[in-house]
């Protein structure tokens, strides 16, 4: 009888064992997935900042009193316009979470091209005040994708358990100030 209860006990240790085994390596590999896609994540938030202030850099120029800057930048604009579809696209598949923050951007970067479209249009005439609104939407725009930035970078570090990927990147402190942003040479 002892013998039998103790390979009964063997065989339950046993399965138990496998079944802790695959559940610690099934838990290793969804952290690892979800790490690899939130710096997917990050690198496509990364990639949507730097082809925008490229695109509103060529625009966004005073090039003398009567010029503005007429950069054709069109294909920074596609290029962060695809940047944009792919951080949607896995923010809707994997994190929700951040759809607030990804819809903040997404506002910001509408608000701040119609803002610039108005400029443009406006020509030599009434461009202060529209520069002055301009100014302030690419503030708020650097701000939206600082904020989304920093929303991946936490809920980066809540998923997966390797704090170490994502150290190295930090939100600023203060918001960015009021005034040239992109800090264009006039």
């Amino acid at each position: 009888m002892e013998l039998a209860f103790l390979l009964i006990t063997i065989i339950i240790s046993s399965v138990m064992a496998g079944l802790v085994t695959y559940k610690v390596n099934e838990s290793r590999e969804s952290q690892c997935f979800i790490g690899k896609k939130a710096e997917e994540l990050y690198c496509s938030a990364e990639s949507i900042d730097r082809e925008l202030s490229r695109f509103f850099g060529d625009r966004y120029s005073i090039i003398g009193p009567d010029q503005r800057g007429a950069g054709s930048g069109d294909d920074a604009l596609q290029r962060a316009g695809l940047q944009l579809v792919n951080a949607k696209m896995l923010v809707g598949f994997y994190f929700s979470s951040l759809s607030p923050a990804l819809a903040r951007t997404i506002a910001a970067v509408t608000t701040a091209h119609a803002s610039l479209r108005l400029w443009e249009k406006a020509g030599s005439s009434g461009g202060d005040n529209l520069l002055i609104g301009l100014d302030k939407d690419i503030v708020a725009l650097k701000d939206a994708l600082e904020a989304f930035k920093a929303a991946i970078i936490e809920n980066g570090r809540s998923a997966t358990s390797h704090r170490a990927l994502f150290v190295a990147f930090r939100r600023p402190e203060k918001p960015m100030i009021a005034g040239r942003v992109l800090r264009v040479a006039a």
